[in-house]
C-alpha cells in the first residue's frame, strides 16, 4: 500500500508540474481564432475574444454597392458571415486574408483561400462555397440545401442567401456582417520558443517522476534507494531544492 507521505509527495509533483506551467507560460493553442475551412454555428463571442472587431453590419435588405467598398475591412483578416436578428450565433462564417477576398474574380470562377472557394465579381457578387462548383445568378444559386454557402448582391439588392436561409433581398430578420483581425498570432521565433519552454518543463517533471518511481520502490539489502533517489533523479538538487520550496510554501494547498 501507498503510504500517506508518498501520496502526499505525488500530489507535490503533480500540483509543481502544474505551478511550473504557470510560472513559465505554457499553452497549448494560442487565443488567436483563425478557422481554416467554412464554419457553422460559432458564437460571436468567440470572435469577440480572439481579437476579431466587428466592421460591418446590416440586415440582408439593405444594398451593397458594386465594389463592395464598404464592406472592406483595413485589417488583415476578414470574416465574412451572418445571423438572425437578435440572436448571437454566427450561422455560417469563414475567414481568409482580406486582399485575398477582395481579389476580382471572373463569373463562376471562385478561387480556393484558406480552405474555402470564394469568389468576388463587381457589379455581380460576393460570397463563398465548400467546392469550385457556383452558379452566379446574380449570387450564387447551387445546392440550395447547403449550410455552407453564404452570397450577396452587389448590384443593387441586398441578400440573397445564408446557409440554407435563402430569399433574402428584402429581410430584415437576417443580418450580413463582417469582421476583421489583423493577425496578432504568435511568430516562428515565439513558436520555438514556446517549445523550447515546453521542453524544459517537460524534462522536469521526468525527472520528479522518475524520483517518485525509486521511492515507491522498496528498500532492498543493496540499498538506501530511498534515500539515494534523489542522486539518480537530481544529481545537481536544483529540482529537490525547488520542490522543497514550494512545499515549504505552497504545502498547506495540498489536500
Amino acid at each position: 500500500m501507498i503510504s500517506k507521505n508518498l501520496y502526499k509527495d505525488k500530489k507535490a509533483v503533480t500540483f509543481v508540474f502544474v505551478l511550473l506551467l504557470s510560472v513559465f507560460g505554457i499553452q497549448s493553442s494560442y487565443a488567436d481564432y483563425y478557422p481554416t475551412g467554412i464554419q457553422e454555428n460559432v458564437s460571436e463571442q468567440i470572435l469577440i475574444d480572439n481579437g476579431w472587431t466587428l466592421f460591418y453590419q446590416e440586415t440582408y435588405a439593405v444594398p451593397i454597392s458594386a465594389l463592395a467598398s464598404e464592406i472592406k475591412p483595413s485589417g488583415q483578416y476578414v470574416i465574412i458571415t451572418g445571423k438572425a436578428v437578435d440572436t448571437s450565433t454566427l450561422l455560417v462564417l469563414a475567414a481568409a486574408p482580406t486582399s485575398d477576398v477582395f481579389t476580382e474574380t471572373e463569373i463562376n470562377t471562385p478561387q480556393l483561400i484558406n480552405g474555402t472557394y470564394w469568389y468576388y465579381t463587381p457589379n455581380w457578387s460576393i460570397g463563398f462555397a465548400p467546392t469550385d462548383e457556383i452558379f452566379q445568378i446574380q449570387a450564387d444559386i447551387v445546392d440550395l440545401e447547403s449550410p455552407l454557402r453564404l452570397s450577396w448582391h452587389l448590384y443593387g439588392d441586398g441578400g440573397w442567401r445564408l446557409g440554407t436561409v435563402q430569399f433574402l433581398n428584402l429581410s430584415d430578420e437576417y443580418l450580413k456582417q463582417v469582421w476583421t483581425w489583423n493577425g496578432s498570432g504568435p511568430t516562428e521565433e515565439e513558436i520555438a520558443a514556446e517549445a523550447a519552454r515546453v521542453a524544459s518543463v517537460r524534462a522536469a517533471q521526468s525527472a520528479a517522476d522518475a524520483e517518485y518511481a525509486l521511492k515507491m520502490a522498496p528498500k532492498t539489502d543493496l540499498g538506501q534507494c530511498y534515500l539515494g533517489s534523489d542522486k539518480v533523479a537530481d544529481p545537481t538538487g536544483e529540482i529537490r531544492g525547488m520542490l522543497d520550496s514550494i512545499d515549504a510554501k505552497y504545502g498547506n494547498l495540498i489536500k
